[in-house]
Parts: structure tokens; sequence; C-alpha cells
């Protein structure tokens, strides 16, 4: 199922434990069809294709890789991708945090065993978003 013109409900629910099912209710397609939209203005803003990592993952899914039952993935208002042709997850972090007309709740680039990714993460109104800019690595979080 298409959510944007670049990105579908598969692309956002792939997981590789094969064990769990990872289907979503329909409010959380809802909230998937919100994040795909904001992947797609990142999509414009950097100009490039993008590779999802992660997208939805049900409370089983989101507990068995060690993330908090907070996470803004349980909800479908999160997304984690690289920008391969942009450059570096910390270069595309940089470009990002210092475009105002983008609108989100957190932006992080997270540096963890070797490997670098962004997290774009959503809260349910508009509103309520802080635009909020953290680095995670293995010393802990950082507020940028």
């Amino acid at each position: 199922m298409q959510l944007s013109p670049h990105f579908t409900l598969e692309e956002l629910t792939i997981t590789q434990h094969r064990g769990i099912d990872n289907t979503p209710s329909l409010a959380i397609v809802s909230n998937l069809t919100r994040i795909a939209h904001k992947l797609e203005d990142i999509r414009n803003i950097l100009n490039s294709s993008m590779i999802i990592s992660s997208g939805y993952r049900c409370l089983e899914l989101n507990r068995s890789i060690g993330s908090k039952d907070t996470s803004a993935h349980v909800k479908g208002l999160a997304a984690d991708f690289i920008s391969p042709k942009f450059g570096l997850p910390s270069s595309v972090f940089e470009y990002l945090r210092g475009k105002k007309e983008l609108k989100y709740d957190q932006l992080i680039l997270e540096k963890i065993g070797g490997k670098q990714w962004l997290h774009i993460g959503l809260r349910d109104k508009p509103e309520d978003y802080r635009q909020q800019c953290l680095i995670i690595d293995e010393s802990g979080v950082h507020n940028v």
C-alpha cells in the first residue's frame, strides 16, 4: 500500500524478526501516513532518495530490540533512515537541523556500533513538536 509518492506501508513496517507480527492497526496506518509525508519533506529538502531501516515497531518488536515503550516507533510516528547519495548521516543531520521549515518533534543522529543513521520523530499533535535535536552514541544522549 502506497502511503506517499515514495514510501509504502510495507517499507515502514518490515522487520527481520520473523516470529513477531508487526501488522499495524488502522490508527497506526494513519500515523505512518503522516511520517511518510514527513519523509517526503526530507527527501525534497535533500533532493535525494532514502533508505528506511525502521518505521513502525509493535510493542513486542520494540522491546525485543531494547527500545523504550515510549518510543514514537510504537505509535508509527517515527522512522530511521539514511540517505547514501547525500552523504554521511552526520552531514545529513547538520544540514536538516538548519532547515527551519522542517517541523518535527525529534531529529536524532544515532551512532551505535560503528553505524550511523537518522531518526525523525513526530508527536500526536504538530503543535506539540519540540524541534529537539539529539545525538545518541555509546556515551549517552547529547542535546545539540
